[in-house]
């Protein structure tokens, strides 16, 4: 029996009609009335809770074949999947009816009508997209961690690089995986390692800002869309989760025991030349800098620069190499003639430095003001977020975990 909250639309021109349809449909049913396929094409838009469409053929500004068809090539995707039942008339030919049919009509319903005819339609279709939407959601979550799963991951990440595209703005893609995973589960079993994927699900649910996504790739692993987030912030993100993560403390037979957290990151830089690039091979890169991540003395984050790849390519005359860099945290400088200028400007910037630590800002030359307002930004940036990370951990951690 479908909940009291169960919405559906009318859309037929004649007062008769809907008020007729809505009697029948009782106080099981919220109803919503529309006067032609404009005005029910606008309520569906703006409402999200409509399970169920009835709707006539024949209507002034829009019909409801136009309706139907606008419907089923919404890319709305709960539009797009709305049960649709057409109301026909003896005028009606078996050509129009099958012309909706092909459309993507779901139902025919003929007048007269009575209400059995449709109290049983709406019971039988919105218990049906009922199931269908419950479906979809438990195929949206990984059912270990809560956390989105790999397909909601494509559809998040393929809009998030679509938007960077047409607006020139950056993103970025973390992979990140619990290191020795399969050392924790050959020592402590099933249940113990899923215990501890579980809690690092939710650290890093619990870490990431509401516009960004984290889903449960497999095993330990994880990957996470940083929509907006050049890849000196989302480097930021990453030491403040790493951080986070190794703070925690699992008491395993009583043996506390702490875990590793290793870092992949892949950044579109948003300069207008990431389009060559779909959102799955830049996942690929994502993955390789986690697996050179995994190679590096505890776990060190890395990052996949293209840009670096090609200097090196050019410098040595050789093939790119594939391998991820691994990099700390580095400030960039404005760009430089070389490489050789560019050492130059970083000694430079070391130079003034004690200036600015002794409080002796009118010796450094205006021309040099550019670089170091830069550089000291994106050092504040960083510090804040360091700082806060640690008064996080030490107000929230370290958690102690008991296997099952």
């Amino acid at each position: 029996m479908p909940g009291p909250n169960t919405e559906i639309l009318i859309v037929d021109d004649s007062p008769t009609i809907r008020a007729t349809i809505a009697k029948y449909l009782g106080d099981e049913y919220i109803t919503h009335n529309a006067v032609d396929g404009e005005e029910g094409w606008e309520m569906l838009q703006m409402n999200e809770f409509i399970s169920l469409v009835f709707c006539d053929i024949h209507m002034p500004v829009m019909n409801g074949m136009l309706l139907l068809q606008k419907i089923r090539e919404s890319n709305c995707e709960r539009i797009a999947n709305v049960p649709v039942i057409m109301i026909t008339g003896h005028d009606d030919t078996v050509a129009a009816k099958k012309a909706t049919h092909n459309i993507g009509a779901t139902d025919f319903i003929g007048k007269p009508f009575d209400k059995i005819d449709i109290l049983s339609r709406a019971k039988s279709y919105t218990n049906l997209n009922k199931q269908i939407n419950e479906l979809e959601k438990k195929a949206a979550f990984d059912t270990l961690t809560g956390l989105y799963s790999n397909r909601m991951l494509l559809d998040f990440g393929n809009k998030t690089l679509s938007f960077a595209e047409r607006h020139n703005m950056a993103a970025s893609i973390l992979f990140v995986e619990i290191a020795d995973t399969q050392d924790l589960f050959d020592k402590h079993g099933k249940k113990t390692t899923e215990t501890i994927i579980s809690t690092v699900a939710d650290v890093l649910e619990n870490s990431l800002r509401n516009e960004e996504l984290v889903s449960h790739v497999e095993g330990g692993r994880f990957a996470a869309v940083l929509p907006n987030t050049k890849a000196f912030k989302a480097h930021i993100v990453a030491t403040r989760l790493k951080q986070t993560v190794e703070n925690l403390v699992f008491d395993i037979n009583s043996i506390e025991l702490h875990i590793s957290l290793a870092v992949g990151l892949c950044s579109i830089q948003g300069h207008g030349t990431h389009g060559k690039l779909a959102f799955e091979e830049y996942c690929v890169q994502a993955a390789h800098a986690l697996a050179a991540s995994l190679e590096t003395p505890n776990n060190r984050i890395t990052r996949y620069d293209e840009t670096y790849e090609k200097k090196v390519d050019d410098d040595k005359n050789t093939n790119a190499s594939s391998a991820p860099v691994v990099t700390d945290l580095v400030v960039k400088k404005h760009d430089s003639d070389s490489v050789e200028n560019e050492q130059d400007s970083k000694e430079v910037d070391g130079d003034y430095l004690a200036n600015i630590l002794a409080g002796d800002y009118s010796t450094i030359p205006a021309e040099i003001l550019p670089t170091l307002i830069e550089s000291l930004e994106n050092f504040l940036e960083y510090a804040r977020d360091i700082v806060n990370a640690v008064s996080y951990t030490h107000l929230t951690l370290p958690t102690t975990i008991k296997p099952c």
